[in-house]
């Protein structure tokens, strides 16, 4: 798969196949997101790859999962195998905002990760309080979001956005996802 292929197929995946993903892919993922593109060349961020099932365990009830679906939230046998934890640290970029930097490096990880065969989901309503007590983090790095990891469960594909509705759903055992067509969002001169 080329790199347009991988965009254009990439789509947030909520069901896992419950199969570890080797450490070293896990580590190349966290390799991809260094040499993304940030701002000032700063590189801020900071990474944690969990995956050992005791520290999944704990770090399931700090995520909330697809507000849209009704019965969005995996079950115990579809849920993630790994994350990889973005933090941003104060010490190197004072401000506290690592938005920038984070979409690069999430990007980045998800794409890498579609290439690899591998499904993630871009986590960033969690419960970043306990997730620094959970993992002892220390208050120089800003817990951001999560990158929710595993070999896929199920099937997610866009579709076009009809009348701006942007929700996704399910249709049979597909996800669909909305997206806006090209046209709309390429502005001609």
């Amino acid at each position: 798969m080329n790199v347009y292929e991988t965009i254009m197929n990439r789509r947030s995946i909520r069901k896992f196949r419950q199969e570890p993903i080797p450490k070293d892919d896990l580590i190349k993922l966290v390799d991809c997101a260094r040499m993304a593109a940030y701002p000032m060349n700063l590189q801020p961020l900071k990474f944690t790859i969990l995956d050992d099932p005791a520290d999944l365990g704990q770090l399931f009830p700090c995520t909330r999962w697809a507000g849209y679906l009704e019965n969005g939230t995996p079950k115990e046998n579809e849920r993630p195998t790994a994350y990889i934890l973005m933090l941003g640290d104060t010490t190197i970029k004072a401000n506290s905002d690592f938005q920038v930097e984070t979409g690069a490096a999430g990007a980045t990880i998800t794409l890498a990760a579609a290439e690899a065969g591998v499904a993630s989901c871009w986590l960033g309503a969690i419960n970043r309080e306990k997730i620094r007590e959970l993992f002892g983090i220390p208050e120089q790095l800003t817990v951001l979001d999560l990158i929710a990891l595993g070999y896929p469960a199920q099937e997610s594909k866009a579709v076009p956005m009809k009348g701006g509705d942007f929700k996704y759903y399910m249709k049979e055992t597909t996800l669909q996802v909305p997206k806006r067509s090209l046209d709309e969002v390429l502005l001609q001169r």
